[in-house]
């Protein structure tokens, strides 16, 4: 396996931190001299934005409307005024 081989499989798990120092130096080295894996490492770090955006919007698109909670909560005031006082 040659040293960009090495570099480049374990990019993801340096790029999210999972790497110990011990581990993560001579990866950080060969990138610091080696352009074609800075390119995927550039590569890399846009999929990881890009997936990351993905969840987000995934999961606010879960959240109801706004105007449904609006409704909800009016009507559980109109709910708690005809309530008789105690």
């Amino acid at each position: 396996m040659s040293e960009c081989d090495g570099a480049k499989g374990k990019l993801y798990e340096l790029l999210r931190g999972e790497l110990c120092a011990e581990e993560s130096a001579p990866i950080r080295d060969h990138l610091a001299c080696c352009p074609d894996c800075q390119s995927e490492q550039d590569v890399c770090r846009q999929l990881m934005g890009v997936v990351k955006r993905a969840c987000v919007e995934e999961r606010d698109s879960n959240c109801p409307p706004t105007q449904l909670r609006d409704d909800i909560l009016a009507s559980l005031r109109g709910l708690a005024s005809e309530q008789p006082s105690a």
